[in-house]
């Protein structure tokens, strides 16, 4: 009985991971998922003996405290701001826009919408990899294009480090004959 890790970071084809699942394990795998938690599920539920992995990533927002808005944001312009109204004028105005350039703008960048995606991609490779650190499986199937850039980064490694592992795209039953290697 060999284990197959199926990964769809997005989760976008429920149905067919559903299917092709359940499909595996009636054909004597194990199967475990690392998936993104969605709302749809209860629609295409997966099959009970399925070992589920949620990667979470929806749910990460980037955090930021109010006091690092008030040591950062706040007290620096409003001080630069009143400074900006007597004899020191152009150099506190300066020292704003610097400021606002150096420090206030990447806070917001992390904020913007390609920030939290950039966040959320991040915590997805992290809880893939979480995953597959026992590296106790022998198949894995990539089963979103989302997959297969994630994986850019750690897949070619563990494939160097494990070439008998089975990767594919889809569950294919005529993969596991060892022509399909």
């Amino acid at each position: 009985m060999s284990t197959i890790v199926f990964i769809a970071p997005i989760s976008l084809w429920r149905r067919a991971l559903a299917t092709e699942t359940r499909a595996a394990i009636d054909a004597g795998h194990r199967v475990r998922l690392v998936a993104e938690e969605h709302p749809d599920w209860d629609r295409t539920p997966l099959d009970p003996r399925v070992e589920v992995v949620w990667t979470g990533a929806t749910t990460v927002e980037p955090r930021e405290s109010p006091l690092a808005e008030l040591l950062l944001v706040r007290l620096p312009l409003g001080f630069l701001r009143r400074a900006a109204r007597g004899p020191l004028r152009r150099r506190a105005r300066r020292a704003a826009k610097r400021w606002r350039r150096k420090v206030v703008a990447p806070r917001a960048r992390l904020r913007s919408p390609e920030g939290v995606t950039a966040l959320r991609e991040a915590h997805r490779v992290r809880s893939i990899r979480a995953a597959l650190a026992d590296g106790d499986f022998d198949w894995i199937v990539l089963h979103e294009p989302q997959a297969v850039e994630l994986g850019a980064d750690w897949l070619p490694a563990l494939l160097e480090a494990r070439p008998e592992l089975l990767t594919t795209f889809s569950f294919e039953p005529r993969a596991e004959a060892p022509s399909g290697r």
